[in-house]
């Protein structure tokens, strides 16, 4: 459950690289949803992935 902490460290927004990777991660068990927010610019993103 770490996959957005090391590879997409970017900030589409600003271009900031976050290099700690502070996505956050949280499950409901039928969803991952992994959660960032730039600490430059604020930009807020999520990536969801539905388990079937």
């Amino acid at each position: 459950m770490r996959r957005y902490e090391t590879t997409d460290t970017k900030c589409p927004k600003c271009g900031y690289v976050d290099e700690e990777g502070n996505w956050t991660t949280r499950t409901d068990g039928r969803r991952i949803v992994y959660h960032h927010v730039c600490p430059s610019c604020d930009a807020d993103r999520e990536h969801i992935f539905r388990l079937e």
